[in-house]
């Protein structure tokens, strides 16, 4: 049960620090510290992070509620998040409100009861995990975003990469199905009558839905899968799958249902819309087809799903 957070425990009463490391010890945490000032804690973390820090609310020096803000401090320049749990006597639990105003994730009354201590921490181990789980993704995106822009590789309104990333990441996708194993299902997906959306709510109304489609794209499929701006109201999707009978079961519909409800809110109200989609698959042993012959047969299938009408798709 979480033996793998890094803990620290901070009190200037060493008695206090020893009771609640081995109520720690027990739950089967194994990485804890100790440590007597909130100074001392400082340069623990500035060698090592830590998951959890248990803080007493009441220490010569600095503080708990102190102690908190430098963590804080240090934890955004450094990308990380510590879950903070302060340790009080039950004369200050009215002040626990401007504690939690402050930034504080959770609280214990000394002495702390063992199945109560065993819930904090736990719980403060899903926050820090959650909080850096978060930070981890949102740098990843942003480096990606850089490489892309470095390259001329994103389109600027969705974020998304625009269609000479397309090609290059559906270029080596399709050498591997045709090299290896598996196919590529490359879908084409259109917004209808998105020019009557602009005429309508104007061309910034339109730019909020078209950035929420893509957002709505992105989570609709797998991390590895990729997602670009095709064309003016086109977004493709790019997907390579182990199995060849399977390319794009469940996919197709799936990505339709995404993009056309709920409705999206923008400042101008809510704005309801349908999309057709054009998908084509390539299936290792089949003849390799070069890249225009793909993403031809995609707009082909496209072009028949917006003639028969709205929120239509057509695959092969």
């Amino acid at each position: 049960m979480g033996q793998a957070l890094s803990i620290i425990i901070v009190d200037d009463m060493q008695f206090s620090r020893a009771v609640m490391r081995s109520g720690l010890l027990k739950l089967g945490y194994e990485d804890i510290r100790l440590a007597a000032s909130g100074e001392e804690v400082l340069r623990m973390t500035s060698e090592r992070y830590a998951d959890v820090i248990i803080a007493d609310w009441v220490m010569p020096g600095m503080n708990g509620l102190e102690l908190l803000e430098a963590v804080r401090q240090a934890d955004q320049e450094r990308d990380w998040y510590s879950a903070f749990i302060l340790f009080t006597a039950k004369d200050e639990q009215h002040a626990m409100l401007e504690a939690f105003r402050r930034g504080v994730d959770d609280y214990l009354i000394k002495p702390a009861d063992p199945d109560e201590l065993a819930a904090r921490v736990y719980g403060a181990g899903r926050v820090a995990a959650l909080h850096n789980g978060l930070l981890q993704t949102s740098n990843a995106l942003r480096a990606a975003n850089r490489e892309l822009l470095e390259s001329n590789l994103i389109d600027n309104l969705t974020g998304l990469g625009n269609r000479r990333y397309l090609e290059q990441r559906l270029q080596s996708m399709l050498r591997y199905a045709h090299e290896r194993e598996g196919a590529v299902c490359t879908v084409l997906l259109a917004v209808d009558h998105f020019r009557r959306i602009n005429d309508e709510y104007g061309h910034d109304c339109g730019d909020e839905v078209l950035a929420g489609v893509a957002l709505r794209l992105r989570n609709s499929v797998r991390p590895t899968d990729v997602v670009a701006r095709y064309g003016s109201d086109t977004f493709a999707v790019a997907a390579l799958h182990a199995e060849p009978g399977h390319a794009y079961a469940h996919q197709v519909d799936r990505l339709v249902q995404a993009v056309s409800a709920p409705a999206y809110h923008t400042d101008k109200g809510d704005v309801t819309l349908s999309a057709s989609l054009g998908a084509h698959v390539y299936r290792h042993g089949a003849i390799h087809a070069p890249l225009s012959d793909v993403l031809h047969g995609a707009e082909q299938n496209l072009a028949a799903a917006r003639q028969a009408g709205r929120g239509r798709a057509v695959c092969t």
